[in-house]
């Protein structure tokens, strides 16, 4: 298993950032940052290879690249040299994950501009609850996160296994220190962890606990890296900062 990190930092990237998102075997994409796709196709991937969409949850810095996302793969199958593959299959959190993919195609004008029309499969998951088919196995737990209205947010800690290749990563999206995501981790040798809502050193905690090979510290200011860096490696000497551009194998 393969996990390339397209973007790494905040909520609001800096000049030629992108914000938290990754794919994993090039064909499993975790949230979509401000715009992924000009990001994988600078980095040589096709996003038309996509045959998952991840949104660990629905606050707009992971979904705000979803229309662009959605009309680059519509023109890619209206001019027909670039298929995408399809069905393409997007799992969120709650409610509003068919409700933001039906306000995208009103954007998007699909209604009027038909050749934009994909097939979309949306799968509403339930923190707790497990998506599996032929090719992977996703299994959830609620993260510890709020909306702006400082209610409790809908968001996905996720472990995901690919059947092929039986690699197994654990990312937990957006989440204040929460100690039950220790346990969901046991056994799993990747950790990606959250580092702007949970502190560095809670991070580390959470993985040390857990125990696992390696933490990936991911969704900070890119400027905070090296503090961030130190006050997990005290904690979790295994510690190591998701950079974007580079991969790591599990």
């Amino acid at each position: 298993m393969k996990v390339f990190f397209i973007g790494t930092s905040a909520c609001i990237p800096g000049k030629g950032e992108e914000t938290a998102s990754f794919l994993i075997n090039e064909h499993i994409l975790v949230d979509t940052g401000w715009c992924n796709v000009l990001k994988m196709k600078e980095y040589g991937f096709a996003p038309e290879k996509l045959n998952y969409l991840i949104l660990t949850h629905l606050h707009q810095d992971h979904y705000i690249g979803l229309p662009q996302l959605l009309f680059y793969l519509g023109m890619r199958k209206a001019d027909g040299i670039h298929s995408p593959q399809w069905p393409l299959t997007v799992i969120g959190p709650s409610e509003k994950l068919e409700y933001i993919l039906k306000k995208t195609e009103e954007f998007l004008q699909v209604e009027r501009f038909q050749e934009l029309s994909l097939q979309l499969q949306p799968y509403v998951l339930i923190p707790g609850k497990i998506y599996e088919d032929e090719n992977i196995r996703l299994e959830t737990m609620s993260a510890k996160h709020v909306s702006g209205a400082d209610q409790p947010e809908a968001a996905l800690v996720c472990k995901l296994t690919d059947k092929h290749s039986s690699g197994t990563v654990c990312f937990t999206g957006d989440t204040s220190y929460h100690p039950p995501i220790a346990d969901f981790a046991k056994g799993v040798p990747i950790l990606i962890h959250d580092s702007c809502h949970t502190s560095a050193d809670d991070a580390a905690a959470t993985a040390k606990a857990a125990g696992v090979d390696r933490l990936f510290l991911i969704h900070h200011p890119v400027s905070a890296n090296a503090e961030k860096l130190r006050e997990a490696q005290a904690v979790f000497p295994a510690s190591f900062l998701a950079e974007a551009g580079k991969s790591i194998e599990i």
